[in-house]
């Protein structure tokens, strides 16, 4: 089986491979165990060997490829020279490739072979040939309304609710980048913990720059920089940081990393990671992972249950906002060095 994935919306794209890999959990794959290959400088012997290697197990055998069908545009035509007038590219330009897709559309049922592009053109001769042997979608971003109803299901996704008006303001300062916008998005619904978010949150996480500033404060306590940690919590006080966002992005980024230890438990077995860790971008899991570096399960534990104790004190008066954060950062700094 040959998917072809492509387009100018990459987002989408890293999406839609991510439900294709997640629908083979139940036919014995096993998340996470997929063979990647750089399409950029892979050989068709490469990619086929890795996709006709089957399991005697029965499991199935997914391999990705990413950025092959480029190397087959106009610039490497160009490189080639003129093409003689009133000949169209054929699929026989594609040389030794021209077996390849014979051969991949003779893959065992168990194989599944999965080629991640941007945009392609209907001339691109490999992409011609691996129509007829190839289930293709291609994808766009969207625009004008149907981005404004983007974000605000992705909001609905991530656990917020966000206006329509509050969208549109999000949508046109950052325009079709999803990228970028589900980033924003993600900080806003941490933001409103549950409160609708309207235009006024989006201009003032937006002006105030609160959201990078909260997440370097997060940052440095998890990774146990108290003097850092300090000097990031100074500065939120000035931006007008409330302690009650604090704990939510301190208490997230915690159960990130709880969740990254209860992954690597499960490693080697059919379960699919959380749908917390499935929805953060590539950066966020990376950082969430190298983190969870710094920490055992009990001291996740304790860190976590240290920020809920911290939230009753203010909200039962026994410490001030500042006094509880002092001490909590103390706190989590000196167990997380233990």
């Amino acid at each position: 089986m040959v998917h072809v994935v492509y387009g100018p919306d990459s987002f989408t794209a890293h999406e839609v491979l991510n439900r294709l890999l997640s629908s083979q959990a139940e036919d014995g794959f096993q998340a996470g165990s997929e063979h990647r290959i750089d399409g950029k400088t892979a050989t068709p012997s490469e990619i086929l060997e890795a996709a006709e290697q089957v399991s005697l197990f029965g499991e199935k055998r997914l391999v990705v490829v990413e950025g092959l069908l480029a190397r087959f545009g106009k610039s490497e035509s160009r490189d080639k020279g003129p093409r003689p007038k009133g000949r169209r590219k054929q699929s026989s330009d594609i040389g030794e490739w021209e077996t390849f897709v014979t051969r991949v559309h003779a893959l065992p049922e168990a194989s599944i072979l999965i080629l991640l592009d941007g945009d392609v053109s209907k001339s691109n001769p490999l992409f011609a040939a691996l129509l007829p042997v190839a289930t293709v979608e291609r994808l766009e971003p969207p625009k004008k309304d149907a981005l404004v109803q983007w974000v605000q299901r992705r909001a609905a996704m991530l656990g917020g609710r966000m206006k329509r008006a509050a969208a549109q303001r999000l949508a046109a300062w950052n325009g079709e980048d999803l990228w970028r916008l589900s980033t924003e998005i993600e900080k806003l619904v941490v933001y409103a913990d549950g409160r609708p978010i309207e235009v006024d949150v989006v201009d003032k996480m937006s002006s105030s720059g609160l959201a990078p500033s909260i997440f370097m404060l997060v940052d440095a306590i998890v990774e146990g920089n108290q003097k850092l940690a300090r000097h990031r919590l100074d500065d939120m006080y000035q931006k007008g940081l409330s302690a009650g966002y604090l704990f939510t992005m301190l208490g997230r980024q915690l159960r990130l990393i709880a969740q990254v230890h209860d992954s690597r438990a499960h490693r080697g077995r059919s379960q699919p990671p959380s749908r917390e860790l499935a929805s953060l971008q590539p950066f966020a899991l990376q950082k969430a992972t190298s983190q969870a570096e710094r920490y055992t399960e009990q001291q996740v534990r304790y860190a976590l249950g240290r920020v809920v104790e911290a939230d009753r004190n203010i909200k039962s008066g026994t410490y001030s906002d500042r006094v509880a954060l002092d001490v909590l950062i103390t706190d989590l700094v000196r167990s997380s060095r233990a």
